[in-house]
């Protein structure tokens, strides 16, 4: 039996698709200093074969894990407005190495200029895996980066509530 948490609920991974899994860890590891970690192997289920098709990989990023899949079985196709968000301390370091592989995305479009968006202080970016896959790279404080690493900043308007994905977190 597992112990219980004592906790309030809390991701604990995402998976997504990875046309060609090697190159995807490689781009984690490289943008985002993910460490890949064992992998279970996970044997024959009814709905894949992982002993024909082991392409399967978890890497650890902070405290959360990415799983990179790529099964086969099904059509790939990246989502063009599903995205996961990583927080990053070196978010000047991640936007060059973005425009150096030029991988910047909007939500919807399959490419965009080398761009990064403000709104209520925070910072964030748009870039796209070697599948497809959308990220929004953020970090909490525009004002504590060097700005004229960017060429363009778009500033948002918003509307309604001032919350946005550091409101309840402590930010040092």
């Amino acid at each position: 039996m597992s112990p219980l948490l004592d906790h309030d609920p809390q991701v604990t991974h995402m998976s997504v698709v990875a046309e060609d899994v090697s190159e995807s860890t490689v781009f984690y590891e490289e943008m985002f200093g993910a460490e890949p970690i064992e992998t279970p192997h996970l044997g024959t289920q009814e709905d894949f074969d992982t002993e024909a098709h082991p392409n399967l990989q978890m890497l650890q990023i902070g405290d959360i894990q990415l799983h990179l899949w790529n099964d086969p079985a099904r059509e790939i196709e990246a989502i063009k407005f599903a995205h996961f968000g990583i927080h990053t301390d070196n978010f000047v370091e991640v936007y060059r190495k973005a425009k150096n592989r030029d991988i910047f995305a909007t939500v919807g479009d399959d490419s965009a200029p080398a761009q990064v968006f403000e709104f209520n202080g925070t910072v964030q970016m748009y870039i796209q895996d070697p599948t497809g896959n959308l990220i929004e790279v953020d970090h909490p404080d525009i004002d504590a980066l060097d700005a004229s690493a960017f060429d363009n900043v778009v500033h948002r308007e918003t509307s309604g509530s001032d919350r946005h994905i550091y409101s309840d977190l402590e930010v040092s």
